[in-house]
């Protein structure tokens, strides 16, 4: 018993920092943009009874340190998603920390008529971080749905021209 209560001690702060970037990886603009047409594929073919997929913490949309989560543009908000505190959140209420627009919206004009999608970036605040950093996200509609899925990751480098291509979008 003493044992074991000596190994918790020594294993929970690796515990800890299990779900951190230097554990998990971080995730690529190519991988972003993949799994969101993944998604949106997977959502096509599921239906509604699809979107409990999204809400799993250990879904197949959730990998390194990012996930996919699912919007309705035309109904301004936020399904449920792993990030709990995402559920129901208003779209209007996500804005750049840097510029002040509100990033989802314009992502939503964007790519919700757009079958290929699109790439926004934004300034958001990042753990660790005393000024917001620049994140990208990419959002796609779900053929014959009114949702769109979408997914973003902190990039600091990746131009938009290359973000661009990975979607094939001119």
């Amino acid at each position: 018993m003493r044992r074991l209560l000596i190994l918790i001690i020594l294993f929970s702060p690796a515990l800890a920092f299990a779900g951190s970037e230097m554990i998990t990886g971080k995730a690529t603009p190519q991988e972003v943009h993949t799994k969101v047409v993944e998604a949106a594929q997977y959502l096509s073919t599921t239906g509604k009874s699809g979107l409990k997929e999204f809400r799993m913490p250990a879904g197949k949309f959730v990998w390194k340190n990012a996930h996919v989560w699912v919007t309705q543009c035309e109904k301004n908000f936020c399904l449920p998603s792993p990030k709990s505190k995402d559920i129901g959140l208003s779209l209007s209420k996500m804005k750049c920390y840097k510029t002040g627009k509100f990033y989802i919206l314009d992502l939503c004009s964007d790519a919700m008529y757009n079958p290929k999608g699109a790439w926004i970036e934004y300034w958001f605040p990042k753990p660790g971080y005393d000024k917001p950093q620049r994140k990208i996200s990419f959002m796609m509609p779900v053929p014959g749905m009114t949702y769109q899925v979408v997914s973003g990751i902190y990039d600091e480098s990746t131009t938009m021209e290359e973000l661009k291509r990975i979607a094939n979008l001119k």
